[in-house]
């Protein structure tokens, strides 16, 4: 799966468009991406994302920075051996791209927006 592009409140994988926030699971995209704080990633909004199998779990926060993860998250991950690494959604879906094509199980949570 690859991303061809992002741009606020856009974002093409594999030839189709999203314009909500996604996750990308295996060769799998989860659109519609809502979480119950909006603008926060608690446990209950990545428990499909904890139940993957994965080496690297990406969380694009938006274009801004705005989305924040819940500390009990990145716990969670650490502790099922997971890196969690969180940046802008334009620089994460760049990092995507390089990790899965260096053979890496990447996972990733995208906020499209702010």
């Amino acid at each position: 799966m690859k991303i061809q592009s992002y741009k606020f409140g856009h974002i093409e994988i594999d030839g189709t468009v999203y314009r909500n926030d996604v996750r990308l699971i295996g060769n799998k995209v989860l659109p519609e991406w809502w979480r119950s704080q909006g603008h926060y990633v608690d446990l209950m909004d990545a428990n499909d994302l904890l139940a993957a199998e994965a080496e690297v779990c990406i969380f694009g926060t938006g274009a801004y920075g705005s989305m924040r993860i819940a500390p009990e998250v990145e716990a969670a991950f650490k502790k099922r051996g997971v890196q969690v690494i969180t940046e802008k959604t334009s620089s994460a879906c760049d990092l995507y791209n390089r990790l899965t094509n260096e053979g890496k199980k990447v996972i990733a949570g995208l906020h499209l927006t702010c």
